[in-house]
């Protein structure tokens, strides 16, 4: 064989062995089930209260207190919504279904879902009541608060706008 014939069929048995084994990731890192998807360090993952400025120590204990409490309550509540729904599943699968006692799921299933949101709110007064003028401004902005601005985790991947979904934009 010629030298430049032989020196071509090396050069393109090179390139396709590298071409075959590098990862293409034409779209990069999403917010997929992958590594780093979620959110990041913020009030309600990890680093609770490092958004809010000047907290006490008192402050701290106090509001880890109350974090815990509600996370009992709440995990209960959710814990009795997903024994209904299973009911309700049976309910649906079952040979004769039975329309009353689906409604009867169903409503109940919508009370403990209201339950678990005067929760929620509750706990947020809570905290609010343990926090001066200036720490609540920063509370209620944290991202995830308001669902109609995109912060936080949302399900639709729009993140907070700031380029690190879930980040806190108080941090440096």
């Amino acid at each position: 064989m010629k030298k430049p014939v032989f020196n071509f069929i090396v050069m393109a048995i090179f390139f396709a062995m590298i071409s075959l084994s590098v990862n293409v990731n034409a779209q990069g890192p999403g917010r997929g089930r992958g590594p780093g998807a979620g959110p990041g360090p913020g009030f309600e993952r990890g680093d609770r209260h490092g958004c809010i400025p000047g907290l006490t120590e008192e402050q701290r204990t106090s509001m880890e207190k109350m974090r815990t409490a509600h996370f009992r309550k709440a995990e209960l509540i959710r814990a009795e919504i997903g024994e209904k729904e299973a009911r309700m599943n049976t309910l649906r699968l079952a040979e004769q279904t039975d329309e009353k006692a689906i409604d009867r799921t169903i409503d109940e299933i919508s009370k403990l879902k209201g339950d678990l949101m005067k929760e929620r709110e509750a706990h947020h007064r809570a905290m609010k009541a343990v926090l001066t003028d200036e720490q609540k401004v920063f509370f209620d902005d944290r991202p995830g608060r308001d669902r109609k601005r995109g912060d936080g985790n949302r399900r639709n991947g729009r993140g907070n706008q700031r380029g690190n979904p879930g980040q806190c934009p108080y941090r440096n």
